[in-house]
């Protein structure tokens, strides 16, 4: 029993690993982010000016801060390369931001 386990074990393992890519965390919020004319660096300076408190975009705390920070990025001109808008997520648009976004 304990070599099968071993076995079957090993095998998971291989396969993860010929694969090349395992487990991927998400990329980092910036990247998704896009605007005419304005660099990476412009692109991290916009969303810390927007109140995001990290450029990878995590902790932002409520998703009413969550949708503030996104509309206000939204608002300077920037689009996500993904065309991802929150307040079409579902129950997210229930939000008071949302108004007049939906």
């Amino acid at each position: 029993m304990f070599t099968r386990n071993l076995l079957l074990s090993f095998c998971v393992v291989l396969l993860i690993g010929c694969t090349g890519r395992g487990f991927q965390p998400p990329p980092p919020d910036f990247t998704h982010w896009q605007k005419s004319g304005v660099s990476v660096e412009g692109v991290k300076s916009a969303m810390l000016a927007c109140g995001y408190p990290n450029v990878a975009g995590i902790g932002n705390g409520s998703i009413d801060a969550e949708l503030e920070h996104f509309y206000c990025m939204k608002d300077a001109g920037f689009r996500r390369k993904d065309n991802m808008d929150l307040c079409k997520q579902g129950r997210v648009g229930e939000s008071p931001v949302c108004e007049g976004r939906r």
